[in-house]
Parts: structure tokens; C-alpha cells; sequence
């Protein structure tokens, strides 16, 4: 899960011929991104951002950071030093900056400003400092709500937040809450390259919170009744669970179903990104340990 963009322009050039330029530098980045080869995509868009300014600017720098922070997790999992994993994580977190200094309304911006943090915090030892940065990590993706109140991938990584954290009174973990949150993510996505990854994070959420069938209908009552005293999008979206229609199954019986189902969808496409490979192993590993 990872995309960049980059700024700069002082040409005087055509704006329809920027405008072309720009739309096929995008097109080109996301398809590189999708075959991951992100080194090449990067380097794509930080040759473009000499010409193009503001919002253009702006898309190009998210993307940028994207592809930095998918240079991180790869490095990462290559076993490279902490160092050379953490100057991706850094590098990312300046294109996201940048995103937002030429768009401060750039909610793709702030929102991969978040996920650098979380980078960083991998390679850093001690519950503690992961802890102090959850906060920050909140507010930035309460930003890209307030920006876009349907950006999928926002309530995402809020979710795995919620389901990961400790709960009062170390931090602001719940994850009945990731669940609703996670529900609300797989509902508003609208990519099929990100579908199995959220559905997957969704039933791992479900199989942590481990209710049974008749405690999660009578919790859906109760969520119920207090959405319509829920005024903030966070507040709505915390309590999304009760506008859906639950099976009369467990937590885990649905998902077993999710996951399932992920692995026979994504096996019957022919053709898969990077991405997809990525999150139909995941699936496929998950079930094993369950």
C-alpha cells in the first residue's frame, strides 16, 4: 500500500500540453507502482515535479512518498540494516510534507505522512516511544476524515490502530471499535486491488474480538441506539457495525468466511499485481494460523 508525487515548475508550457504530460506521468507511475517496481516509479516523478506546481505538485509528491515507503518495507523485509530502512521511511515523510505544502488541503498527503510514522516506529525499540507517536498518528489520519470522509484507506489503518494498541489506560485501543472501522473501510473502498487487504485486516479483527453470535447481535442493538447521538464522522464510523446486517454467526465463523472467500476471488483472477500476490499469500497464512 504505497504511491508518490513530487513538485517544482517554472516552464512556460502549453496547459494543454502539461496537462497531457501530467495525466500519463500519473498513468505510468500507478502502473509501475501496481508491477512493483517502485525505484523506477519514484524516479518517474521526481523527474516530472520540475514541471508542474500546486495541486499537480501535490499528487505527484504523495505518490513519491508512496513508493519511498514501499522501498522501506521491502528493504525491510529484506533484513537490510536499521539505518538504510529508516532513510526511507525519513525521505517519505519529506515527499508527504511536501505534498502538503503545495496542497494543504491534500488529504493523500497527511494520510502518508501517518503511514511514515508508522515506518519509523518499526525500527524503533521500546513500547513507549510507539505509544508517545499513536496520538500523532490519530490526528493525522483525522485529518485526511475531515478532508475526505470517505477515503477508504484512512479508516483502514485506523482500524488496524485500534485493533493493535492497548486500551485505556495505556492508549486508545478497542477493538470492538476496529472492527466497526474496519467494516467502514471495506464498505467505501472502490479499488479491487486493495479489496483483499482490507477484507482480510477486517476478519483479523473479528477474530480477535472473538464474540459469539447472540453477544454480537445484541451489541449491534446497542450501537443502535447510540449512532443517533453520534456527531463527529470518527464518532459515526466508530459505531458503523450497526448498520449492517449481521449473520447469525460468530466473530470467527465470518472470519473463516472472509478470508475464504479473499483466497478463492483472488486465485480465480488470472492476471494479479504486486500488491494483490502480496495480500493472497497474507489470506492464505492467516487461515494457517488460525
Amino acid at each position: 500500500m504505497r504511491r508518490l508525487v513530487r513538485i517544482a515548475c517554472t516552464l512556460v508550457l502549453p496547459a494543454s500540453f502539461l496537462a497531457a504530460d501530467f495525466a500519463q506521468v500519473v498513468a505510468d507511475a500507478d502502473s509501475l507502482h501496481d508491477q512493483g517496481k517502485y525505484a523506477d516509479a519514484r524516479a518517474l516523478l521526481l523527474e516530472a515535479l520540475t514541471t508542474v506546481s500546486g495541486r499537480e505538485a501535490s499528487e505527484l509528491y504523495w505518490r513519491a512518498a508512496r513508493e519511498t515507503e514501499e522501498l522501506g518495507d521491502k528493504a525491510d523485509k529484506e533484513k537490510k540494516p536499521k539505518t538504510e530502512v529508516l532513510a526511507f521511511f525519513e525521505e517519505g515523510a519529506e515527499y508527504a510534507d511536501k505534498a502538503i505544502q503545495a496542497d494543504p488541503d491534500s488529504d493523500l498527503g497527511y494520510f502518508w505522512k501517518s503511514v511514515a510514522i508508522l515506518g519509523r516506529l518499526g525500527q524503533v525499540r521500546g513500547v513507549l516511544n510507539a505509544l508517545s507517536q499513536a496520538g500523532p498518528i490519530k490526528e493525522l489520519l483525522f485529518k485526511v476524515l475531515a478532508i475526505n470522509p470517505d477515503r477508504a484507506i484512512a479508516w483502514f489503518v485506523l482500524g488496524q490502530l485500534y485493533r493493535e494498541l492497548p486500551g485505556w489506560p495505556f492508549s486508545f485501543g478497542n477493538t470492538d471499535v476496529g472492527v466497526s472501522l474496519g467494516r467502514k473501510a471495506v464498505d467505501l473502498n472502490t479499488s479491487p486491488v486493495d479489496a483483499g487487504n482490507f477484507q482480510v485486516e477486517l476478519a483479523k479483527t473479528l477474530y480477535q474480538r472473538n464474540w459469539s453470535a447472540a453477544h454480537r447481535l445484541e451489541e449491534q442493538k446497542d450501537k443502535a441506539a447510540k449512532l443517533p447521538e453520534a456527531r463527529t464522522t470518527f464518532e459515526k464510523g466508530a459505531l458503523f457495525e450497526a448498520t449492517v446486517s449481521l449473520k447469525d454467526e460468530s466473530d470467527r465463523q465470518e472470519a473463516k468466511s472472509i478470508v475464504q472467500e479473499v483466497i478463492a476471488t483472488m486465485e480465480a483472477l488470472s492476471d494479479l499485481t504486486a500488491s494483490q500476490s502480496r495480500d493472497l499469500q497474507k489470506a492464505k497464512d492467516t487461515v494457517t494460523k488460525w
